[in-house]
């Protein structure tokens, strides 16, 4: 996970080859400029997903996980929270390769858990098999709606497939 300022995303150039053209394209664009939906950035290589979205309780997320792409996220509108976990996880279903997208809990006995939050202009990126809960409720907040980026980047060892 990287996670910081938007302001700073310029540090993270070099890291991965997706990011760089994110950060590039960042650099001439306002993402609050995006429509909602799909947004080809580079092709399949390097996307936006702006959605309106709401914010959920930790009783009702669950973490999802990526094999190809990476997820860098930024709210327009209102704020949340995120959990992630360098910890064990179980499977919770099948992994939809078509959607790269699968869902996990937390492994019994698994309390090693990370927040953060999206509020002042912060970013984050969820790296590729990196177990992560978007969309979490602020702590003394009410459950209500986002709006939000999903920019989807593809990882490194994929590029040359997509």
């Amino acid at each position: 996970m990287i996670y910081d300022g938007l302001e700073a995303i310029g540090l993270y150039k070099g890291l991965y080859r997706g990011l760089d053209v994110l950060i590039d394209w960042l650099a001439d664009n306002d993402p609050a400029d995006l429509p909602l939906g799909k947004t080809q950035i580079l092709g399949d290589k390097v996307f936006a997903n702006v959605m309106n979205a709401s914010t959920r309780t930790f009783e009702d997320a669950r973490f999802e996980i990526h094999r190809r792409y990476m997820d860098v996220q930024i709210d327009l509108e209102g704020f949340e929270c995120f959990k992630t976990t360098p910890g064990a996880v179980v499977p919770a279903g099948e992994f939809d390769e078509a959607g790269d997208k699968g869902y996990c809990h937390a492994a019994p006995g698994n309390t090693d858990l990370l927040d953060g939050s999206l509020e002042h202009g912060r970013f984050v990126v969820f790296v590729i098999d990196e177990p992560y809960m978007p969309n979490l409720v602020p702590p003394g907040a009410e459950v209500g709606p986002i709006k939000k980026i999903c920019f989807k980047v593809v990882g490194d060892r994929f590029w040359d497939e997509v």
